[in-house]
C-alpha cells in the first residue's frame, strides 16, 4: 500500500452467512468499481464477537478518495436482508509493511477510540506479528485508528483477548473472504 493511499472501512452488522451476504454486497460493491480502488471483505471468525459481522476494506489513491458510498442507500443493495451498514470513515497509513502471507494466518482488527493513541502499547502487544497502523485522515472518523495484525490461528485468541481488557478498542479476528476484486 503507498503512503498517499487512504484506506475507507466499512463495517456490516448482520447475522447473515457468507452464501446470503456476499451476493449483495457485491452489488453494493459496485459503486465503487474503477480502476483506482483495491477492495477486500474480511468475515468475522466464530470465535471473536464484535459487532462487525465483514469490514469492507477500500484502498484508495489520496488524490481520488470517494465517499460515494456514504450517500449511497443501503437498502437498494440490501432489500430483503438486515444488514446495518456503518461507515467507520477513511485512514491514512501510518505503519504497513509487505509481509509473506501463511496459510493459518488470519486478521485482527482493533479499532480503537479516538482517545487512546498510545500506539507504542499496541506495537508492542504485537510482538513478532505483523501490525499496520491506519491513523483517522479526517476528524469524523468513527475512531482514531485501525490497526491489522497479521497473526497465526494458535496465537490469535490470546491477543484479542489482551486488547479487549481496554475499553476504548473494538477487536475481533476476521478472515479474508474469497470474493471476486471488482
Amino acid at each position: 500500500m503507498a503512503k498517499d493511499s487512504i484506506v475507507q472501512f466499512v463495517g456490516y452488522i448482520t447475522q447473515l452467512n457468507q452464501e446470503v451476504f456476499e451476493p449483495d454486497w457485491e452489488q453494493y460493491s459496485q459503486t465503487l468499481a474503477n480502476k483506482k480502488t483495491d477492495l477486500f471483505l474480511l468475515e468475522q471468525t466464530d470465535e471473536s464477537k464484535n459487532k462487525f459481522r465483514y469490514i469492507s476494506k477500500h484502498i484508495w489513491p489520496e488524490a481520488d478518495f470517494n465517499h460515494s458510498m456514504v450517500y449511497e442507500k443501503p437498502s437498494r443493495f440490501f432489500p430483503e436482508h438486515s444488514v446495518k451498514i456503518v461507515q467507520t470513515g477513511g485512514y491514512f497509513p501510518l505503519q504497513s509493511k509487505k509481509r509473506q502471507k501463511e496459510e493459518t494466518d488470519c486478521k485482527l482488527v482493533a479499532f480503537l477510540s479516538h482517545d487512546e493513541n498510545d500506539l507504542e502499547y499496541y506495537q508492542q502487544l504485537a510482538g513478532k506479528n505483523h501490525v499496520e497502523v491506519h491513523q483517522a485522515y479526517y476528524e469524523s472518523c468513527s475512531y482514531g485508528y485501525v490497526l491489522e495484525f497479521s497473526v497465526s490461528e494458535r496465537d490469535a485468541d490470546e491477543l484479542l483477548q489482551a486488547l479487549k481488557k481496554h475499553t476504548s478498542v473494538e477487536a475481533g479476528i476476521y478472515r479474508e473472504c474469497l470474493v471476486p476484486h471488482i
